[in-house]
């Protein structure tokens, strides 16, 4: 199984140099980047977290190590024509290599994001209509390096791929509704299995706090069913089934095992043997390939004594 952390802030340039030598060091699969232009913990938005410009620090992580994967967890298409972002993943791709890039998009939950821009976040439906011909771009363009598509949402007009990398990029999507794990099934290289929407409905007030009660309320058995159904529509579409993730969101190594969150597939916590038993049953029982941590975790011993 892979391991890829999740990076915090970058910092200034001195810092992240020692912080990638570390996840390379330690044998770490590859680093994503969030694509947030803020996301507030409060009402008030002058104190919310300001993220990073993700495709400036992919590109400095990408000049830093020469071997670790680079990644989006996801860019929002929903913001701006998605041509605009594939080519930042096809740039990306012409100077490392596509396999070492997962073009991570997605359709936008935060209503304040599109509010901020002075655009009204369209209805869930809608904007997965948008990604699934962002999906169909993507594809068209990493595939045969040209698209064109007449959709409701995205148009292409005999658009080349620009730069073409000589390996594409690998596109990636994250979520877990049925219509994104049917979207994912059709398209996609790469799926982060968020939490079912059969457990908690995704509001526009306060969506992080329902993301977060949907993620502790979802079982291994429920990331079984979205995997199953993946599989299922990858077969169809005669594509090959993407490879799957899990974005653990807390790992306690030698913490107190708490019942209520033993099944929980976005939560380790136990000593190193109960974390190993728990990671190979969720390789066997979802087919999980890698997992996606934060980098903050203690990253040395989850390699060493639970990831052997």
């Amino acid at each position: 199984m892979d391991l890829y952390v999740s990076l915090g802030p970058a910092g200034d340039m001195a810092t992240l140099k020692s912080r990638i030598a570390r996840l390379d060091d330690l044998g770490v699969r590859g680093a994503f980047v969030s694509d947030h232009l803020f996301v507030t913990v409060s009402r008030d938005r002058a104190a919310a977290y300001r993220p990073d410009d993700p495709f400036i620090v992919l590109a400095t992580v990408a000049a830093l190590s020469p071997r670790l994967g680079l990644g989006t967890l996801v860019a929002n298409v929903g913001l701006l024509h998605p041509a605009l972002i594939l080519r930042h993943f096809a740039q990306l791709a012409s100077l490392v290599g596509g396999e070492r890039v997962l073009a991570g998009i997605g359709a936008g939950w935060n209503t304040e994001e599109f509010e901020a821009l002075g655009m009204p976040m369209p209805p869930h439906a809608a904007r997965l209509d948008r990604l699934e011909e962002s999906c169909r771009l993507a594809r068209a363009l990493f595939d045969q390096g040209m698209a064109s598509i007449d959709g409701d949402a995205v148009v292409a007009r005999e658009l080349p791929f620009s730069p073409r990398p000589p390996t594409p990029p690998r596109l990636m999507l994250g979520g877990g509704s049925d219509r994104l794990l049917d979207i994912a099934g059709k398209y996609a290289d790469f799926l982060d299995l968020n939490g079912s929407s059969r457990r908690q409905r995704l509001r526009r007030v306060r969506p992080l706090r329902d993301d977060l009660a949907r993620r502790a309320a979802t079982t291994v058995n429920d990331l079984v069913v979205s995997a199953t159904r993946v599989r299922s529509v990858a077969k169809e579409a005669d594509r090959p089934s993407p490879r799957l993730s899990v974005t653990v969101n807390t790992v306690a190594i030698d913490g107190t095992a708490d019942p209520a969150t033993a099944d929980c597939p976005y939560v380790l916590s136990g000593d190193a043997g109960r974390l190993r038993e728990a990671l190979a049953e969720r390789a066997e029982r979802i087919g999980l390939d890698a997992i996606i941590v934060p980098e903050n975790t203690d990253l040395e011993r989850l390699r060493r004594h639970v990831m052997r």
